[in-house]
């Protein structure tokens, strides 16, 4: 089951709450562990080819970059994290969230676009295959807070040129930023 995410979801990626927004908890918090957060994915339908869908997702892989923290726990910002491609066939990509100049993967996702019904192209990118995560503790034992998933807010921003550039190339797709519940 899918719970879609709201329209505000754009302001939170993009590094702030929306004051207007009454969601602000569900949209920040989404899932309450980090397995459940790894399953925010972009899925959807395009009346776009699937190589041509492929397309976008390759330019987009090159738009989302930088941030996300340290793996060091310096605190300090993470400027040179990206999307890299490092598999391709016909209808599908493999692609990974490294930081810095590819030392250390973040997490790995696909993407696919296949020929659907009606001469529509079903596009379906994420959920995190696999991802590193940190957990906040007081006197190095008590957990404090939820467990982080390092280069998430890359990946959400990643999703989110991705369904940029699939709605202007193609305004009458329909996409579904969500999780699973």
């Amino acid at each position: 089951m899918w719970r879609t995410v709201h329209t505000c979801i754009a302001e939170h990626v993009a590094g702030g709450l929306d004051p207007s927004c009454k969601r602000d908890a569900e949209c920040v918090s989404m899932g309450i562990t980090a397995k459940q957060r790894a399953t925010f994915a972009l899925r959807g339908t395009s009346s776009l080819a699937p190589e041509k869908v492929l397309e976008i997702i390759e330019g987009a892989s090159g738009v989302a970059k930088g941030g996300g923290k340290s793996l060091l726990t310096t605190g300090f910002t993470n400027l040179g994290a990206q999307v890299n491609i490092h598999r391709r066939t016909a209808t599908q990509l493999g692609l990974s969230l490294t930081s810095g100049k590819k030392l250390v993967e973040l997490g790995t996702l696909s993407a696919e676009a296949t020929a659907g019904l009606e001469g529509r192209t079903k596009v379906r990118i994420g959920g995190l295959d696999t991802y590193k995560t940190q957990q906040s503790k007081f006197l190095f034992i008590i957990p404090v807070g939820p467990k982080q998933i390092y280069g998430m807010d890359l990946y959400k921003r990643f999703l989110k040129a991705v369904s940029d550039e699939l709605l202007a190339a193609d305004p009458s797709a329909k996409l579904d930023m969500a999780q699973a519940q």
